[in-house]
């Protein structure tokens, strides 16, 4: 019974950890593919595949303000999520006008 109880605390464990580590990164997807595939921005390392770009751990900033800062940097995107929070079409809209290269 007990091996029963720290193998699923063992479990839980793991889940929450797979979760807080996604919480920290950023997702976007690009209308473009990139002319570069990695880039180091304010510490995050980004790859991307295609259009897809990933960064495993971010800083924990405003999401809009971040989206602005990697689309000067990317192009603009079609979808951006920052430490778990994914902008609407507004706000996708917004950081598209709004990033300055």
């Amino acid at each position: 019974m007990r091996m029963l109880l720290l193998g699923g605390l063992a479990a839980a464990s793991l889940v929450g950890v797979a979760h807080a580590a996604s919480s920290e990164g950023a997702m976007l997807v690009l209308k473009a593919p990139p002319a570069k595939a990695e880039l180091i921005l304010e510490g995050a390392m980004w790859r991307c595949t295609g259009t897809v770009c990933k960064a495993p751990a971010v800083k924990a900033l405003p999401a809009v303000r971040s989206c602005r800062k990697v689309v000067a940097e990317l192009g603009a995107v079609s979808a951006f999520t920052w430490r778990g929070e994914a902008l609407d079409a507004a706000g996708v809209d917004e950081c598209n006008t709004a990033a300055k290269p």
